[in-house]
């Protein structure tokens, strides 16, 4: 039979090991959202204006806007009254390129965009020149020139 004593040592170092187990354990757990507006009022969206920027070059040279977005060291912002993003320049020049070069149309690298940065894919979806931006960015990648390259057989 065990005595008192015993008891309040086993049920110590269980509570002991129970809350080590809890502490380690990381849960990361998404923001919901109780209200039924389905609109999103977005304060700041600088990556939808890089976007516009990238455009209006006509050309993009990965090399030199990523040299160059590393000595400015320049972040994009997004922020929403739902998400809050906040990445490097140089980051999203690099998910760009490499979405570019990964897909073989617009659809693809829209997909690729999405499964990168999912708090942007509400903004995804409404934004309209992604097409023009994946045109744009295809031409100055590895298989972008690729395929430019005229067909030997």
């Amino acid at each position: 039979m065990r005595t008192f004593a015993q008891y309040i040592k086993i049920s110590l170092s269980t509570l002991l090991l129970l809350s080590i187990s809890i502490s380690h354990a990381q849960v990361e757990l998404e923001t919901v959202y109780l209200n039924n507006n389905a609109e999103e009022f977005v304060y700041t969206n600088n990556f939808s204006d890089f976007n516009n920027d990238l455009i209006a070059e006509d050309i993009i040279s990965f090399r030199v806007a990523i040299k160059k977005a590393k000595q400015d060291n320049n972040h994009l912002l997004f922020l929403s009254e739902r998400s809050t993003l906040e990445i490097l320049t140089t980051a999203y020049l690099k998910t760009i390129r490499k979405g570019a070069n990964r897909s073989t149309d617009a659809k693809q690298f829209e997909s690729f965009l999405r499964d990168n940065l999912p708090e942007l894919i509400l903004q995804f979806k409404k934004d309209n020149n992604l097409e023009e931006l994946y045109i744009i960015s295809r031409k100055n990648t590895f298989n972008g020139r690729i395929d430019a390259l005229p067909s030997v057989l």
